[in-house]
């Protein structure tokens, strides 16, 4: 249950990043609202799955979900370009995820 945790605190916080996109200079009450309530969310089940996985690992994992979460949004929403490099280390980070997964 902790690793659904983690999924699920990572989904949000690409769902929040991708609102803070949108705040605009705190023009936008819509985004700022999405943006709080997710990261809030996002933290809520990162600090759940830290009552079983430890707290280096739980936080890594997070990250790195949220990481690989934002940069595929960005190159399908937004239309970013990624080159080769940037492929591979991201590409790294979900080896490293998995294996932190694939280790507890």
């Amino acid at each position: 249950m902790a690793w659904i945790y983690i999924v699920l605190a990572g989904l949000e916080e690409v769902i929040s990043v991708i609102a803070m996109k949108y705040v605009d200079g705190f023009k936008n009450k819509k985004p700022i609202a999405v943006m709080g309530l997710g990261f809030m969310a996002s933290f809520y089940f990162l600090s759940q799955a830290m009552q079983e996985i430890a707290i280096g690992i739980a936080y890594a994992a997070w990250s790195g979900i949220g990481t690989i979460g934002i940069a595929i949004v960005g190159i399908m929403r937004f239309k970013e370009k990624m080159n080769v490099l940037q492929f591979i280390f991201l590409s790294l980070i979900l080896v490293g995820v998995v294996g932190l997964q694939l280790a507890s």
